[in-house]
């Protein structure tokens, strides 16, 4: 990093905070009480941590007898023993292989004989289905548990069908290991060498293994500390946001955002607070105890924190619902020119405030595109800027960022520094870096790539489009031993072909507009980008998952789609219709109600037509504990949450095929 040039590598940027702030909070926990219930948070200083790190480090390599270069997987819930996991590896110029925690041992199994993990640390609530997967892993010896065993847990595994030959440590095992070692410690992670092997969940096939260097973490990290417009570039304690800044750890580790994160926060300094594990308590229950200077998310979580806040203010009337639009609207206003209406902050939005702690001062957004009324209702009602970020696991987590100071909305900001982007033409879709906005309202509606409305202001302006490329030193060294799919995306000059599209804005700001992949036509010949649609869909306050299906034999799209409940039934009350969620989803005027308001939505979004669905299927049957009808144990989602296409037209065929049916039976009734 500019300033200490020894600090190349994410091990050095912690070790440096280390040696500097040794008595900053550095990893945080909430305690668990007698009672089972959950106390405040018990902190690590930053000169703990290091202590711990090395330990482990060492530790590590003399128990499991490490080479240096071997890869170790994690497969845990956040908390501090993922991270000091982490930390110890690069101590020892060992590389790190993340599991998602919500993963089965199907893809446990394929990770672990993809990567031929030696070493695998791991929770207790995941010991099962690691026990499960090391059946077939040949190369895993050793599982590393962050909780002291348990007089029976060799017996528990020989029961289990495990392997006789794979060995269980206790994390304090391994720790003191180090102590009874007198080898000299090995040497750190060099930048130019392997740090992480980060597997995306594919929506289709096997996951690939994104392979990043130190240089690629810390490049990627150390661009997003240089959004800070108070950072210096040489000084981390300049950075006003960062610097002695409290984060929450919920987002998953193994997923390359938060990961990021993580690296920026422990290169400045900063307080990571993880949450107790459960998602359904982190509004509720930790962010009040640890006040957060630091929000991350991803849409769909900020879109459930809007939701609850917009349902909650419809629930205690007009008079207070007309009150709330009308403070939005006048610190739109006030914001507009540098104020903050103090009215409206002491009436309403402390309180607003306070459900997230009360010490927010910034949001950071990443993982997909915010939609601009979620943008600006953060940055309103929290009084916070956004920072809207793009990024991929293949360029280390983040490539494009929206400084604090740039205000418009329903971009994902400028390239950081550590990273060069370029557009390329698409014509298959019609996209080129030469296009021009439509100069006339006539002209608009003859062409279908310029999404929304009509704006005469744009009118005859050049908008540059195409696939997004990027080139720099966050760029992923390649896919792990698979060479014609690294050639695919990474071509001869090193630029990476994301598949996404986007647009250059006037203010040099890019905007994610399509997605070269989930591209289909209907049978008229329209071009349908789904994801955007399901985004859409998605915004209706009584949708919590969709998805929308349509092909190039059918003039129509249609969605299945499962609703919130709670927004579900607050609306049944108020019209007297009594039963469960899914009795009442089984009354037409339910459902015609649904689709009514996801119209609305898609007319709001400027959808044409042929964009907006025509018919729904409410999912209400099998739901889990938080409501969804789509999730990675059923196979509908990826471990990040991207929807498994394939899978759901397996799932929904039937479905499919009745909603088609309306749609003809509607039509032939129209027709007659």
């Amino acid at each position: 990093m500019e300033g200490n040039p020894e600090v190349d590598t994410p091990y050095a940027a912690f070790n440096f905070s280390a040696a500097r702030f040794p008595e900053r909070n550095c990893l945080g926990h909430r305690e668990l009480l007698p009672d089972g219930k959950r106390g405040g948070y018990v902190w690590q200083t930053y000169g703990e941590v290091n202590q711990q790190v090395k330990a482990l480090g060492e530790g590590l390599v003399r128990v499991c007898g490490l080479a240096r270069g071997s890869k170790c997987g994690i497969y845990a819930t956040n908390r501090p023993e993922w991270t000091e996991s982490m930390l110890s590896m690069w101590s020892q110029g060992l590389v790190c292989v993340p599991l998602y925690d919500s993963v089965g041992s199907d893809a446990v199994r394929y990770i672990i004989n993809h990567a031929a993990l030696p070493v695998v640390f791991c929770e207790r609530s995941k010991l099962s289905v690691l026990l499960e997967a090391a059946k077939d892993s040949r190369s895993l010896r050793h599982i590393v548990l962050y909780e002291p065993l348990q007089d029976d847990d060799v017996e528990v595994m020989h029961k289990a069908g495990s392997r006789r030959d794979l060995k269980l440590h206790s994390w304090t095992e391994v720790k003191a290991a180090s102590r009874e070692s007198s080898a000299s410690s090995g040497s750190a992670q060099r930048a130019g060498e392997l740090a992480m092997v980060l597997y995306t969940s594919g929506t289709t096939g096997d996951p690939k293994g994104v392979m990043l260097s130190a240089q690629n973490l810390l490049a990627s990290a150390a661009g997003c500390l240089l959004t800070d417009e108070t950072y210096d570039g040489k000084d981390t304690q300049s950075s006003r946001r960062f610097d002695k800044a409290t984060y929450v750890s919920y987002l998953p580790l193994a997923h390359s955002f938060e990961l990021n994160m993580q690296i920026l926060m422990l290169t400045c300094g900063a307080a990571i607070g993880f949450y107790q594990g459960d998602v359904r308590k982190l509004v509720t229950d930790d962010l009040p105890a640890l006040q957060p200077t630091i929000m991350p998310g991803v849409p769909r979580v900020y879109s459930r924190i809007y939701d609850k806040v917009v349902g909650t203010m419809e629930a205690k009337g007009p008079v207070i619902r007309a009150l709330f639009r009308m403070g939005l609207r006048a610190n739109e206003r006030a914001m507009a020119r540098g104020k903050r209406s103090w009215l409206w902050d002491s009436l309403m939005f402390k309180k607003l405030q306070a459900v997230l702690g009360g010490r927010v001062e910034m949001f950071l957004s990443g993982a997909a595109p915010l939609s601009s009324e979620l943008h600006g209702f953060l940055k309103v009602a929290f009084n916070a800027p956004v920072i809207q970020g793009y990024g991929m696991t293949e360029n280390a987590g983040a490539a494009v960022a929206m400084p604090p100071l740039l205000t418009t909305v329903g971009t994902v900001g400028a390239p950081l520094p550590c990273t060069e982007v370029k557009l390329v033409d698409v014509p298959e879709m019609e996209y080129s870096t030469e296009d021009v906005y439509p100069r006339t309202r006539e002209e608009f509606e003859q062409q279908v790539t310029f999404k929304g409305s009509f704006d005469p202001a744009m009118a005859g302006k050049k908008l540059p489009r195409g696939e997004i490329c990027m080139r720099g030193r966050n760029i992923m060294q390649g896919y792990y031993k698979l060479e014609s799919e690294t050639a695919a995306v990474l071509d001869a000059d090193g630029w990476l072909h994301t598949g996404d599209v986007g647009q250059w804005n006037l203010d040099g700001s890019l905007s994610i507009i399509d997605r070269k992949k989930n591209i289909f036509k209907l049978s008229q010949g329209e071009y349908i980008a789904v994801e955007s649609i399901e985004s859409v869909v998605a915004s209706s306050r009584f949708v919590l998952q969709s998805w929308v299906y349509g092909n190039s034999l059918e003039p129509a799209l249609v969605a299945v789609v499962v609703p919130d409940k709670e927004a579900v039934l607050s609306w049944c009350k108020k019209h007297n219709i009594a039963g469960s969620l899914q009795q009442v989803c089984r009354d037409p005027r339910v459902q015609k109600m649904i689709l009514n308001d996801i119209r609305e939505c898609c007319v709001a979004a400027s959808l044409r037509g042929y964009e907006q669905p025509k018919a729904i299927h409410l999912e209400v049957n099998n739901l889990n504990e938080l409501g969804q009808g789509f999730t990675v144990q059923n196979d509908c989602l990826t471990p990040s949450f991207k929807l498994r296409r394939p899978q759901l037209l397996r799932r929904y065929s039937q479905q499919v095929d009745v909603m088609y049916q309306q749609i003809r039976e509607s039509l032939q009734h129209s027709s007659s």
